[in-house]
């Protein structure tokens, strides 16, 4: 009997699981069990990436990795060729001295905070060894998760924000932590340093102004009544008054703007132009990018200027 894939051949036998007969071109043995192309390929495709494994574990070195999961537990392992572009990544579990328990965890990054590749499990490490160099390419950048944790470093691209993880660099070469994949459903926000800088900074002129006056002093509670009845000249020196007793308090110095503001403004409707220019002036030079000040600044000086331009006429 011809084999029917190679007619030139002799059939020799026959697939276990189909029957399919063919020549030994055809057909392959496994585990004592002869099957065809087709129901030997997903063995061939198992049998060549454990190759494929074996080749990267001769390759690359055990990573040490300390898992943090988003509800707070923490695995640390041992893992050789960790991709974060898959779903998950299997890791040999050591225990707290960093001796392997035998157990094999299937971790899955959907459950992460984050993945920190480290020097040690204890923290103390040879400070002479080589370790595996990352050579960073994007910007400094703050991680804050969303339970409170901060990191600060380098990511190793460009962020871009739209990525489900992302590798940061700890800018400290006496860290720790190598490198750090963080996970971005467990973030909360990613600044500059600059932009974290100043949330920080306003957080504790905030926390400041709590302390410095949590009841309202006499004079700022004045200020406010005088404020909803539209009268703001009396609020303004109402808070003036409230400011000279508390100068570091953030919310003062915004009432006083408010109502230095709508002074001018009220000059405005009574055609008080330069009382009212002196007025947003005076704003400027507290918060000179407070827009509706500039813009009022700029009409003022329109108006005011249109006489002078018409007796240079004359």
């Amino acid at each position: 009997m011809k084999c029917p894939n190679h007619p030139r051949n002799e059939a020799t036998g026959y697939c276990s699981v189909c029957g399919a007969f063919g020549c030994p071109e055809c057909l392959h043995e496994h585990e004592s069990r002869v099957l065809c192309r087709k129901h030997y390929r997903p063995i061939a495709q198992k049998i060549e990436g454990q190759k494929k494994r074996e080749r990267l574990r001769k390759k690359y070195a055990r990573q040490r990795l300390v898992v943090r999961y988003k509800e707070g537990r923490v695995k640390r392992g041992m893992c050789f060729a960790l991709n974060p572009q898959d779903v998950e990544f299997h890791l040999d579990v050591v225990g707290d001295a960093g001796v392997p328990t035998g157990e094999s965890a299937l971790v899955r990054f959907e459950d992460l905070k984050a993945v920190f590749y480290v020097k040690s499990f204890d923290g103390k490490f040879n400070k002479t060894a080589v370790q595996q160099e990352w050579m960073p390419e994007g910007g400094e950048l703050v991680v804050k998760f969303k339970d409170g944790e901060v990191i600060r470093g380098i990511s190793l691209h460009r962020y871009r924000g739209d990525e489900p993880r992302f590798y940061v660099i700890p800018k400290d070469p006496k860290s720790n932590n190598i490198s750090i994949l963080v996970e971005a459903s467990a973030v909360e926000r990613v600044y500059r340093p600059e932009e974290y800088e100043a949330q920080r900074a306003r957080q504790r002129e905030e926390r400041k102004d709590r302390e410095v006056a949590q009841d309202l002093s006499r004079e700022e509670t004045m200020g406010d009544f005088y404020f909803e009845t539209r009268n703001y000249t009396a609020a303004l020196r109402q808070y003036e008054a409230a400011a000279k007793k508390h100068p570091k308090t953030r919310r003062i110095r915004k009432k006083l703007l408010v109502a230095q503001y709508d002074v001018g403004v009220q000059h405005i409707k009574r055609r008080e132009y330069e009382e009212a220019l002196a007025c947003m002036e005076e704003v400027l030079k507290t918060d000179p990018h407070n827009s509706h000040a500039v813009k009022k600044a700029r009409q003022l000086r329109r108006i005011i200027a249109k006489p002078k331009r018409a007796n240079a006429k004359d």
